[in-house]
């Protein structure tokens, strides 16, 4: 409310949604979009290779031939009923959730067989555990949160060179045409099978690392940089 009513010279809005909002409150002229970003370098670095895996994931990784995973937020705006169905409904997949416990949100993840949660792993070394999916998640329910979110996974995921299936809804998300993304517990295992079909096509991952390198913090930080010019360097 203070920027809107005049208290910031510019405004950055982190998602396209939150864009629309600041411009019909301040103008465009004085809105910049940034969304979030990905230390590209952190999720290339070779030394995560040789970061010791754990027994359960390495045993997880063997059971299963194809992973999805999640890291990120436990957090109540999961789509937990839409993630239960769905790894019921596909006990050939193995499912692997890495990531603090948000609000209780854990005691709402299904406890089949094929989900692994690994709780909190350190982002030091997060790339090394997240190297072990196929195809990686996001599963937002329905709702304000998921319409107006630039999650920083996406382009982590990205310079992982992994597909990403995601709920359709997630406005930020599906606004990239390689993300596979489902409205319904059936749609997101056919766009499952679409992703693992892919994943291991050259010319895929090549462009999942351009869209890393298109979404990277120095990408960011030159957006937000036009604010200089906008105000008029000093």
């Amino acid at each position: 409310d203070w920027a809107f009513a005049g208290g910031a010279d510019i405004v950055v809005a982190s998602a396209a949604a939150l864009a629309e909002e600041a411009v019909a409150a301040v103008g465009e002229s004085r809105v910049i979009v940034a969304q979030n970003g990905v230390d590209t370098l952190h999720y290339r670095n070779t030394d995560h290779d040789q970061v010791e895996i754990p027994a359960e994931l390495v045993e997880f990784r063997k059971k299963y031939s194809k992973v999805v995973g999640y890291f990120g937020a436990i957090a109540p705006w999961l789509w937990y009923e839409g993630i239960q169905a769905l790894t019921k409904a596909r006990p050939d997949i193995g499912f692997v959730f890495i990531g603090p416990d948000y609000y209780g949100g854990v005691k709402s993840l299904p406890t089949d067989e094929n989900v692994l949660y690994l709780g909190s792993v350190n982002y030091k070394i997060l790339p090394a555990y997240a190297k072990q999916f196929d195809v990686c998640f996001i599963p937002f329910e329905p709702g304000e949160i998921a319409r107006t979110t630039s999650p920083l996974k996406l382009f982590e995921y990205f310079a992982l060179e992994r597909p990403v299936v995601v709920t359709a809804w997630m406005n930020e998300c599906v606004a990239h045409p390689e993300v596979y993304r489902g409205s319904s517990v059936a749609e997101l295992s056919q766009a499952i099978d679409a992703a693992f079909a892919v994943k291991d096509d050259p010319a895929m991952r090549r462009r999942y690392a351009e869209m890393a390198d298109e979404n990277s913090w120095n990408s960011r930080a030159e957006a937000i940089s036009a604010a200089f010019d906008l105000l008029g360097r000093r």
